[in-house]
């Protein structure tokens, strides 16, 4: 511990340093500011140049085949921001509600929903819930550095999407 410090405390020592400044002037930057004129010029240069040189203009993200991790990915943040919105929701208006749950349970059945509208009201509010805690145990695997290789990655893709559904399933049934 004292050899690091002392050979630390020797390699800053020798380091140049700008006046009263605690970095060593070599690492500092230097940007010069450009009028408009000049910064129109290096703009058309960088194009021209670009141009030139053969190099593609990225295209717009719609043009790209989104894969199955891509969309898992997308549809993991997406249920983990329905879930918060949902809570939050929730929690506001139990708050600001001005009867009781069961009051408002007997609202609801007394709208008399068919089954079919219960069953989907049902799976929308369970489905991002199992998926999204399936797909939080996979992403755990691959904490644990496990499930990398695209086969795996599909396989557990589609894994999670049929246990989420069938889980989801079981919940609504109950």
């Amino acid at each position: 511990m004292s050899l690091c410090v002392r050979l630390a405390s020797r390699s800053l020592c020798r380091a140049k340093w700008s006046g009263a400044s605690l970095v060593p002037a070599r690492a500092m930057a230097t940007m010069k500011p450009m009028s408009a004129e000049e910064h129109k010029i290096s703009r058309t240069e960088f194009w021209t140049k670009n141009k030139n040189l053969g190099r593609p203009i990225s295209p717009h993200i719609l043009i790209y085949k989104f894969e199955m991790p891509a969309l898992m990915s997308i549809t993991h943040r997406a249920t983990g921001l329905f879930q918060s919105a949902l809570l939050t929701g929730s929690a506001i208006g139990v708050m600001t509600m001005s009867g009781t749950f069961p009051a408002l349970l007997g609202s609801i059945q007394a709208a008399q929903f068919g089954a079919p509208l219960i069953f989907l009201a049902k799976f929308a509010l369970a489905w991002p819930f199992s998926y999204h805690l399936l797909n939080g145990i996979r992403h755990l695997s691959w904490d644990m550095g496990y499930g990398f290789k695209m086969q795996d990655l599909y396989k557990t893709g589609w894994s999670v999407l049929a246990v989420s559904v069938l889980l989801t399933l079981g919940i609504v049934a109950i």
